[in-house]
């Protein structure tokens, strides 16, 4: 009597141990969901380089834009795009993956861009 009572009194023990653990599990997930969500809806306006100044563009043709494709990934622009202040141009770029980078290496992705911006040039 005593063996069946400590067998179920350890089933019940594992039950809910097992329940806690799906648990935590799904709270981790969601809350993963939730941090991921919000990265790509946010963008955000720190930056390390002071020279850049990160904007959304309303519209692609809006002339203060100086390039036609991003000089990350050769992508041409659309009404996404968004900006960067750099020496005095204004530079699209297709996402902010793309912004990222380019904060952090603005010349090497400058060197992708034809005299005028309109073609990618780089690899």
């Amino acid at each position: 009597m005593l063996k069946q009572l400590i067998l179920i009194t350890a089933i019940i023990s594992l039950t809910g141990i097992f329940a806690f653990s799906q648990d935590q599990t799904a709270t981790i997930k969601k809350e993963k969901m939730e941090q991921t969500k919000d990265s790509k809806s946010c963008c955000s306006t720190e930056n390390s380089n002071n020279n850049i100044q990160i904007k959304q563009s309303s519209n692609v043709s809006d002339p203060e834009i100086w390039n036609k494709v991003c000089p990350v990934t050769g992508e041409e622009l659309d009404s996404d795009a968004r900006t960067v202040e750099y020496k005095g141009k204004t530079i699209g770029l297709c996402c902010k993956k793309c912004v990222k980078k380019f904060e952090k290496e603005p010349e090497k992705y400058m060197k992708n861009l034809n005299k005028d911006g309109s073609e990618f040039i780089g690899s």
